[in-house]
């Protein structure tokens, strides 16, 4: 017997059990990542350590734990159950997903599942749905937590995921299923894909950091896609600018910098006023190349995004606190 608690998003199993032993075989395995790092090669991506990999147990072990990601709109019901059935994999330890969710595993993984199911409806809104044979890219995919249910869900789907840190890269390569072509990318806007090959290109907090090279990273994203291709992107907004909440981690992270960000002053009061530019960008001087928060007004986003792309829709907290924004290839 299997309940779902839907308010919670939480899958309720009698055979739930967090004490269980799972045979976690290569769970400790170092990365092959070399100690090499010139200057050159930091300054456009980011390589991580080697230190071995410490993994966590795979979903179904932390079925009894609090999740705050809402799925009652998803009306997926008992489905829950199969999606949990069906991903066997560990979940990475809190250090190599950045920190998300922090020992909410279970709700790490279903946000997950949320934005995945999302983005397959807009594709299948917009006319189109994933057939075997179709290519679908995710671009900065982490250690996996978008890109893990697609490989579990659909079969027959020719899946690729790239990301600037080669320990998330190395994660992906030992733990999560063989057919993910998984590949470390920079800061550049080149990808080794050929034109027109994906049906859908996805990236989750992605262009809410990229300050130089934007558009050329959209020609780049439109390229890849087949004709009529959709991309599904994130933004901060006007919307997200309106409602900054202190609690958010973009708040927090914004705060702890705000001595080192030369062109704006970071206060509460600044976010009462409209945004100072249609595209504004707190940098900082510290980092590497996680060093910069990027803000979209729609109206930029319908100028300068739409010479690439036509602009589907824009769905506001498409993703927690940053809108969703829905291009197809022209």
């Amino acid at each position: 017997m299997v309940e779902c608690d839907l308010r919670f998003g939480r899958y309720c199993s009698p055979f739930a059990d967090n004490h269980f032993n799972q045979d976690m075989e290569n769970a400790d395995a170092r990365p092959m990542i070399s100690s090499f790092s010139p200057p050159w090669l930091s300054s456009i991506c980011i390589k991580g350590t080697n230190k071995p990999f410490e993994n966590l147990l795979s979903v179904k072990h932390y079925l009894d734990t609090p999740v705050f990601t809402p799925i009652e709109d998803l009306e997926i019901g008992s489905d829950l159950g199969s999606f949990v059935g069906k991903d066997h994999y560990p979940i990475p330890a809190v250090s190599d997903r950045e920190g998300y969710h922090k020992d909410r595993h279970y709700d790490w993984w279903m946000s997950g599942l949320r934005d995945c199911i999302c983005a397959k409806r807009t594709l299948m809104r917009h006319g189109l749905s994933l057939n075997p044979g179709d290519n679908v890219f995710e671009l900065g995919c982490a250690s996996g937590r978008v890109l893990r249910h697609f490989a579990c869900q659909e079969t027959g789907l020719t899946i690729w995921g790239a990301d600037i840190q080669l320990r998330h890269v190395e994660w992906i390569r030992k733990f999560l299923p063989e057919r993910i072509r998984v590949f470390q990318n920079s800061v550049l806007p080149q990808l080794p894909l050929e034109s027109n090959s994906q049906k859908l290109v996805y990236g989750f907090s992605v262009f809410t950091h990229i300050d130089d090279f934007e558009l050329a990273w959209l020609a780049e994203l439109r390229r890849i896609l087949i004709p009529g291709g959709i991309a599904y992107l994130t933004i901060h907004s006007e919307r997200t600018w309106k409602n900054m909440n202190p609690e958010w981690p973009l708040w927090k992270g914004l705060n702890r910098h705000k001595d080192e960000i030369p062109d704006y002053e970071i206060s509460a009061d600044l976010f009462k006023g409209p945004m100072p530019a249609q595209k504004t960008v707190f940098w900082w001087t510290t980092g590497q190349n996680y060093n910069a928060q990027v803000f979209h007004s729609e109206d930029y986003i319908r100028n300068a995004w739409g010479r690439f792309f036509s602009i589907k829709e824009i769905i506001a907290a498409g993703y927690d606190y940053q809108d969703v924004v829905v291009l197809q290839k022209k």
